[in-house]
């Protein structure tokens, strides 16, 4: 018999330690008659941090204010350490949360916008003074604690919103694209930073992101959203890896696909893509030993090539007509427009995937 209790009712004590941090099941919402959210099934374990990843209007954002008690579901359950939360208010949910736009209180400084939370739930001032120097050591601010927050950077700002949030010591922290309203030379670090204070604190997280290298750096798991439904659930390797299907696939834009059935011998099928990472295509001439392994090749043109920092994306025609993307260093880029190649995969990084 398993050793984890059934979920109490709706604010009832936690049934076990055992118990996922968090568990949406079946949850199920419309908004003016339209589905959003159609049959969710969500764990996190304590610690983790879950991303949710999708394009606008895929339920993302629904699915983070339900989980907040910001909306209400029609149909399923949350819930969380064993407990069921989906009837309580935000306020019972021991929760925090972080938005895009910091929502920090213009009015008060760094340090009484950290210690607001600890206060308003009736810790005395001495704890909350203490709490706040601690966040303020973690997020290395001290130095700007008496500050008002229109003094500081917008990273600076995120950072104090982080705070704040971590504050009160919550069972779940919920973020809504806390990163995006940020500049690049802001973001980039910034959700580093964030990436280490999560693991120092071991605080559980759910993110609502729709930035794919956002995901990808800063969560455990992934959630792959397409109309209110998870796609696929998984590690940022094996997304990488093994996207579930072609639309899991073409979404994280980090694959070359090309349709089976304009391939010749063994590759030849009937329906379905093979698809392999786009750092897997190699110009035959040039590429690094395979070691033997068996691998795809055919003849592609060259379209165009586009210059970036670190490299040079090549893009190519293939059989059928069908763009691939070929990633050379800048060095090792020396291609003119209408160049015919011949390009190869290696077997090891193909992987098949019905449309």
């Amino acid at each position: 018999m398993s050793s984890i209790a059934s979920p109490t009712l709706d604010g009832g004590a936690a049934a076990t330690a055992d118990a996922p941090h968090l568990a949406v099941r079946d949850a199920r919402l419309a908004l003016g008659g339209r589905p959003v959210l159609r049959g969710i099934d969500l764990t996190l374990a304590r610690g983790e941090v879950v991303a949710l990843l999708g394009a606008s209007g895929c339920g993302k954002t629904t699915l983070l204010r339900s989980i907040a008690g910001l909306q209400r579901l029609d149909e399923g359950s949350i819930a969380m350490g064993g407990r069921f939360v989906q009837s309580l208010p935000p306020q019972r949910r021991d929760i925090g949360m972080v938005f895009q736009h910091y929502a920090l209180f213009p009015n008060l400084s760094v340090r009484e916008n950290i210690r607001f939370g600890p206060l308003a739930r009736g810790e005395d001032a001495a704890q909350a003074d203490a709490r706040a120097d601690e966040l303020l050591a973690l997020i290395d601010l001290q130095a700007m604690a008496d500050r008002l927050p229109q003094a500081l950077s917008g990273g600076q700002r995120q950072r104090v919103a982080l705070a704040r949030a971590l504050a009160t010591r919550p069972m779940l922290l919920l973020m809504d694209e806390p990163f995006s309203a940020l500049d690049e030379h802001f973001r980039l670090p910034l959700r580093r930073q964030f990436r280490q204070l999560q693991r120092e604190l071991g605080q559980s997280c759910v993110i609502v992101t729709h930035d794919r290298e956002e995901a990808f750096e800063v969560a455990d798991r992934v959630a792959v959203m397409f109309d209110g439904v998870i796609a696929q659930c998984a590690s940022p390797r094996e997304l990488r890896r093994a996207p579930a299907n072609r639309r899991v696939a073409d979404f994280l834009g980090m694959f070359n696909r090309l349709d089976a059935r304009t391939l010749e011998g063994t590759w030849r099928r009937e329906s379905g893509h093979w698809i392999a990472p786009v750092e897997a295509l190699m110009l035959a001439g040039d590429s690094p030993d395979t070691q033997g392994a068996p691998a795809l090749r055919f003849p592609a043109t060259l379209r165009a090539s586009y210059p970036g920092q670190q490299r040079v994306a090549c893009e190519f025609e293939g059989p059928g007509g069908q763009t691939l993307t070929l990633w050379r260093r800048h060095e090792d880029a020396e291609l003119a427009a209408g160049s015919m190649v011949e390009l190869m995969i290696a077997e090891p990084a193909m992987r098949w995937i019905e449309d």
